[in-house]
């Protein structure tokens, strides 16, 4: 499970819920070039790798769906501010490799706009966020199971498949948590991340969607603890530059000559990269990667620095070679006999 996020909202307040819970060990792993290359000595070389934190693996984008409350109980200021949020997050995401799809419900439910590559100007996916209405009752499972739905439809082990719920949280809480337990145990989600909007907010449906698998809220398999935030914190979750989407604290990257690289930069996934110029023999490129869960991981990597200046004669270049001594050998025996 990658971080969960709970944002409960007095108008434009929040309160986020991270994930902290223990699972399985942190992962590093370099990429590119091959390990063991060899390059001409003085030759820049770029180094890609990949590192993940609690079992999990980083990933090449994100796939994200935001689940919008569109009840009666959201007009005018829940749904303003919804809206606004909503707007905010897109800008916020790498636009480059993010594709988001927004569901809205309320005592119904419908897909408004499928998953959609961001390409910057975001028209399809921001028009599809101001249309979201408010009228009928609130329905968090059946928005959650769309949304769900939707990420299934487009699942890629390559990329994340995360989710956000908006609403002010008047909905049954048994189904929320049900559906929310549905939708992580199916394999197809990643993250479900739930923010409270407007001035009336019920934290229990919200809470009910991370309360982890025993469905009670503050134990220890919660997909999270509690802490307050703004909605920086929302946004610093997709858009961070810490491997914060797949359980990774942080790495540090240790070079051939031994300089340690502290808290390298990797992007929300996981994915780093390192310009080295390299020197005569092996060159030892060493990652440390450290996971929320306190859990470590390391990978190292070696390319070798050769000289060319002076190259090693090709195969035919060698025989030709031999042949001519051989040449030689033979007038000098002739002349002497």
């Amino acid at each position: 499970m990658k971080k969960t996020l709970l944002l409960s909202a007095l108008a434009l307040s929040t309160t986020a819920l991270l994930n902290s819970g223990a699972q399985a060990a942190t992962s590093a792993a370099w990429i590119s070039p091959p390990d063991g290359s060899s390059y001409c000595v003085g030759t820049a070389v770029t180094l890609t790798g990949q590192a993940a934190g609690q079992g999990q693996v980083g990933g090449s984008g994100l796939d994200l769906v935001l689940v919008m409350d569109s009840s009666g109980s959201m007009y005018t200021a829940g749904q303003i501010a919804q809206r606004n949020a909503a707007l905010a997050l897109v800008a916020a995401l790498p636009q480059a490799t993010t594709s988001v799809g927004i569901v809205q419900f309320d005592s119904y439910t419908s897909t408004v706009i499928g998953l959609t590559p961001l390409d910057g100007t975001n028209t399809a996916v921001n028009s599809a966020i101001n249309s979201v209405d408010a009228s009928g009752g609130t329905a968090i499972h059946a928005g959650v199971a769309q949304g769900a739905s939707v990420l299934a439809g487009a699942a890629d082990a390559s990329r994340i498949q995360a989710m956000v719920v908006m609403s002010d949280g008047e909905s049954d809480i048994t189904s929320a948590d049900n559906a929310a337990d549905t939708a992580m145990a199916s394999g197809k989600v990643d993250a479900i991340h739930s923010v409270g909007m407007g001035p009336y907010v019920s934290d229990a449906a919200l809470k009910a969607v991370v309360n982890g698998v025993d469905d009670t809220y503050g134990n220890a398999d919660d997909y999270g603890m509690y802490v307050g935030a703004d909605l920086s914190a929302l946004v610093g979750i997709f858009s961070g530059t810490s491997g914060n989407l797949v359980g990774l604290d942080h790495i540090d990257v240790t070079l051939p000559d031994g300089t340690v690289l502290a808290d390298y930069a990797t992007d929300g996934l996981g994915n780093f990269s390192l310009g080295y110029t390299l020197a005569l023999g092996a060159n030892l490129f060493r990652v440390d990667a450290y996971g929320d869960d306190g859990s470590t991981a390391s990978a190292e990597w070696t390319l070798n620095g050769v000289r060319c200046d002076n190259p090693i004669p090709e195969p035919t270049t060698m025989l030709l070679f031999g042949v001519g001594l051989a040449g030689l050998a033979g007038v000098g025996r002739m002349r002497r006999s």
